[in-house]
């Protein structure tokens, strides 16, 4: 482990640890400056959540001018330094606190920007929730609208810590339309509700492809399943993304789809979704009224 992340993961959340002691042991679950927290998740991987977190981050600054940040809290499997083009490592404010590096207007936070990117990280569990504490409450985030975290696939520790620790607004289901990904994506809404996280609705990624040269639609993991899943299950249907090869090439150069062709079909499915997402975050404000300020 390189001395930089050494002293990441244990000087930084012993410093951390320190001052609630000092506060009383009393922890908010809300971080100081950030309105509304989404978690991005997906009960199985490979069905483009990152690339989701990322466009629905940037659409979120863009469209809807709203101040944001980005959470990479997938520690195994860090992509957003190189799906938003992240260079260098974050720096530290007078407070100690990791300063965000920020691209395409958004604030973005990752492990990946602390080790090599050619570094497996293997770490157990408690090192993993120190490692989330710190990129959470280690961080200067600012003032933001809205912090979008990129959970990590499944529904283990790293997401019950971050649902238990602070207090997300909602959680947003990506699956593809494939019976298996649709099983795990309702794992992934018992999770949430389990702890009590309203569900913002489900998106369907990779809905169809549309063939370049007949403009023919293919269903290549099936038709209609994240529609239906959401209709049985009695949640919000955000959309469908279609398999697009520029999506792909987007994300491996670093430039999301929603920057390099922003007048785009694809793009404007993305800002529509994330025009969606800002109205459920109203709705569920509503709908509860008053979220109480907890502590532990």
């Amino acid at each position: 482990m390189n001395r930089f992340l050494k002293n990441f993961t244990l000087g930084g959340v012993r410093e951390f640890s320190m001052q609630n002691a000092r506060n009383g042991n009393t922890q908010s679950l809300k971080i100081e400056g950030i309105k509304d927290i989404i978690a991005v998740a997906s009960g199985k991987g490979g069905v483009g959540k990152s690339t989701t977190a990322v466009n629905l981050a940037v659409s979120l600054a863009k469209r809807c001018q709203l101040k944001v940040g980005l959470l990479d809290a997938d520690i195994y499997g860090p992509s957003i330094p190189l799906m938003m083009r992240l260079q260098g490592k974050p720096e530290l404010s007078n407070n100690r606190k990791m300063i965000p590096i920020e691209s395409y207007g958004v604030k973005c936070i990752s492990i990946g920007s602390l080790v090599d990117e050619r570094e497996a990280i293997v770490w157990r569990g408690p090192m993993v929730m120190k490692a989330l504490e710190q990129l959470t409450r280690g961080v200067d985030w600012g003032i933001l609208d809205v912090l979008v975290i990129d959970m990590p696939p499944g529904t283990g520790d790293a997401h019950i810590s971050i649902s238990q620790r602070l207090q997300l607004s909602g959680g947003l289901i990506v699956s593809t339309p494939q019976d298996v990904a649709l099983l795990d994506a309702r794992k992934g809404v018992k999770m949430f509700s389990k702890v009590n996280v309203p569900i913002l609705g489900i998106l369907e990624n990779m809905s169809y492809f549309k063939c370049p040269k007949c403009n023919e639609s293919s269903y290549i993991f099936g038709q209609g399943g994240a529609r239906k899943t959401a209709e049985e299950m009695g949640l919000k249907f955000l959309g469908e993304i279609p398999l697009e090869v520029e999506i792909r090439s987007g994300s491996d150069e670093g430039v999301p789809i929603v920057m390099s062709k922003p007048d785009s079909v694809i793009s404007e499915v993305y800002c529509d979704v994330a025009e969606r997402v800002v109205m459920r975050l109203e709705e569920v404000d509503e709908e509860q009224n008053f979220r109480p300020d907890i502590s532990l």
